[in-house]
Formats: C-alpha cells, structure tokens, sequence
C-alpha cells in the first residue's frame, strides 16, 4: 500500500476548484463502473451499482406535463 502517493493525491484532488472535484469523481466513478463490468456481478450488485450511478446525477424537482408524454404529442400527426 503506498500511503504517501494516496496522500499526494488527495492533496492534489482538493487543491482542484470545486468543479474539476466533480469532474474528477465522475470520471473516477465511471472508471470503477468500467472495471466492476469485467466481472461477473450478481443481480444485486448491478443494482447498487445502478443506484449509485444515478445518484451521482444532479437532483431537480422540474418535470414534464403529462401533455408532454402523450404519443400524439411526441409524434404529432402522421396518419399512421
């Protein structure tokens, strides 16, 4: 285990503007995601793995109206 470079790189994570932080982790997360599905996981480990990658997306209480959805709405009007 090599303390001083995971030390090293800690302070360079932090010295990063807030940001490049986040960008930092979402790359790291993908990276990890990227390595964990080169093995054989089980249902549940996909789903914890699923969860965790939408947590890492910004939360927002804005949503559609339920005009928006309607088929008629999203394909219009093509005779079919």
């Amino acid at each position: 285990m090599n303390v001083q470079l995971v030390n090293s790189l800690v302070e360079v994570v932090l010295n990063l503007s807030l940001e490049d932080q986040k960008l930092f982790q979402s790359r790291l997360y993908a990276r990890q995601v990227e390595t964990a599905t080169n093995k054989n996981l089980t249902p549940t480990e996909k789903a914890e793995q699923f969860r965790r990658w939408v947590a890492q997306f910004p939360k927002s209480s804005v949503s559609l109206p339920t005009e928006a959805s309607l088929r008629e709405n999203i394909y219009g009007d093509r005779g079919v």
